[in-house]
C-alpha cells in the first residue's frame, strides 16, 4: 500500500523553498508514494505553469488553496478549515509543511484531522533582529504554538536550534541541497574576461536588502569604473532599485535583468557572487554559485556562515554595511588568486555537504520514522 504524502507551500514558484520540495518528491518512488502538493492559489509570482509542470513530471498531484494567503488575515481561519477537510477526506499518512504560513495553518489543520505524521521544515523565521519587539513576540508566539502541532521540526541550519531548545527532541537539522547534474558545467576563469563582473541573484525585497548592494556597487565603481554588476530577480523593491541606478548615473555599470527562468549563463559570465541579506536561513543560491566556482561576498547572518565559510569560500561582513560589502568585493577584485582559491574551495564544499542526495536521504529517513516503510 502506498504512503500518501502532502507537502504544503505558499507560492507556486520554483524558488529555493519549492525546489527543496521538488527534490524530495523526485526522490520518492511512485511505486511507494502517492505524492501531493498544495499551493496558495496566487498568480502574482514568476512562472506558475513551469512550477506545476516540474512537480507533475515528478509524479506529484498539484492542488491549490483559495484560502491560504501569504499575508496574515481572517482568511487564515478559512485556510485551517479548508486544509482540515482535505486531510480528513484524503487521509494522508504524512503532511509536510514548509515555511511560516503553511507551517502554522497546515500543522494545526493536519493535527486536528488526526494525520499520523506531521512534519515541518523551518526555511526561515519571521522573528529576527530587524523587526520591532511587538512583531517579534507575535511571530515567535505563532511559531512556538504551531510547534505543538507536529511530530518533527526540521531546521535548515544549526543557528535556529537556539529557539527550539524546549522541544529539542523533535528537532533535527537537514541542510538544503541541489542536484548538480541538472546544472550546466562552469567555464574556466580565463574565459570570463578581465573586466570585474559581480552578480546578484535573488528577490528584490526587504530580506535581501538590494539597496545596500547598490550602495556598495556605487562605492566600488568609484574605485573601479570598469566594474560591471548584474542583478537578477524581481520583487517589491524593483522600482526603488531602478530609480537608484538612474539617479546615481549607474545605468552603464549596473544591469537590472529582472526575473530569469535560467540563470546559468549569468553565473558562467561573472567573477564574484554577492548578496546583502539582512536575514537568510540558508541560501541555496550560494550553493548554485559554488557549483560554478564563484567566490562569495555576503553577510554573516543566520545560516549563511554555515554555507559560506568566511575566509575559505568567501568573505562575510555585517548586514546593512555597504562600505564593508564594497571592501570585500574590492579584496577579491585585487587578488584574482584568492578568487580562484575561494571558488575551488566553494565547489568542493558544496559537493561534500549540499547535494540533493544527502538532503533527500535525510528526509526519507524522517518519513520512515515510527512507520514500517521500505528503505529506498
Amino acid at each position: 500500500m502506498k504512503t500518501k504524502i502532502l507537502h504544503i507551500q505558499v507560492l507556486p514558484k520554483l524558488s529555493g523553498v519549492q525546489r527543496v520540495s521538488l527534490e524530495i518528491m523526485k526522490s520518492l518512488p511512485d511505486s511507494q508514494y502517492d505524492k501531493w502538493i498544495l499551493f496558495s492559489d496566487s498568480t502574482d509570482v514568476g512562472d506558475r505553469e513551469q512550477c506545476e509542470r516540474e512537480f507533475r513530471r515528478a509524479g506529484v498531484r498539484v492542488i491549490y488553496s483559495n484560502k491560504m494567503k501569504r499575508a496574515i488575515g481572517l482568511s487564515d481561519i478559512g485556510a485551517v478549515r479548508e486544509i482540515y477537510r482535505l486531510c480528513r477526506r484524503e487521509r494522508f499518512d504524512i503532511v509536510h509543511t514548509h515555511s511560516t504560513k503553511p507551517g502554522v495553518v497546515g500543522r494545526i489543520a493536519a493535527t486536528l484531522a488526526r494525520t499520523p505524521r506531521v512534519i515541518h521544515t523551518v526555511h526561515g523565521l519571521a522573528f529576527h533582529k530587524f523587526v520591532g519587539l511587538p512583531r517579534w513576540l507575535f511571530y515567535w508566539g505563532c511559531e512556538m504554538f504551531a510547534s505543538l502541532f507536529c511530530d518533527r521540526i526540521i531546521l535548515v541550519n544549526r543557528y535556529y536550534s537556539k529557539y527550539f531548545k524546549w522541544c529539542a527532541r523533535k528537532v533535527s537539522t537537514v541542510y538544503n541541497g541541489i542536484d548538480f547534474s541538472a546544472y550546466p558545467g562552469h567555464l574556466p576563469v580565463s574565459q570570463k574576461g578581465t573586466t570585474p563582473r559581480i552578480l546578484f541573484v535573488g528577490r528584490l525585497d526587504t530580506p535581501k536588502d538590494p539597496l545596500t548592494f547598490l550602495e556598495a556597487a556605487k562605492i566600488l565603481i568609484g574605485e573601479y569604473p570598469d566594474a560591471k554588476f548584474t542583478m537578477v530577480g524581481d520583487g517589491e523593491k524593483y522600482g526603488e532599485c531602478k530609480r537608484f541606478i538612474r539617479d546615481n548615473g549607474l545605468t552603464a555599470s549596473i544591469d537590472l535583468a529582472g526575473w530569469q527562468q535560467d540563470v546559468s549563463s549569468f553565473y558562467v559570465s561573472h567573477d564574484i557572487f554577492a548578496m546583502s541579506s539582512i536575514y537568510e536561513s540558508f541560501g541555496l543560491i550560494f550553493v548554485e554559485a559554488a557549483h560554478y566556482g564563484l567566490p562569495v561576498v555576503a553577510t554573516n547572518v543566520e545560516g549563511i556562515p554555515e554555507v559560506v565559510s568566511d575566509g575559505e569560500t568567501g568573505l562575510l561582513c555585517n548586514p546593512r554595511d555597504p562600505q564593508a560589502l564594497a571592501k570585500n568585493m574590492m579584496t577579491l577584485i585585487r587578488h584574482p588568486e584568492l578568487r580562484d582559491s575561494f571558488g575551488q574551495a566553494a565547489r568542493k564544499r558544496a559537493y561534500a555537504l549540499f547535494t540533493s542526495e544527502l538532503m533527500t536521504d535525510r528526509y526519507k529517513k524522517v518519513y520512515r520514522e515510527q512507520r514500517k516503510m521500505p528503505v529506498t
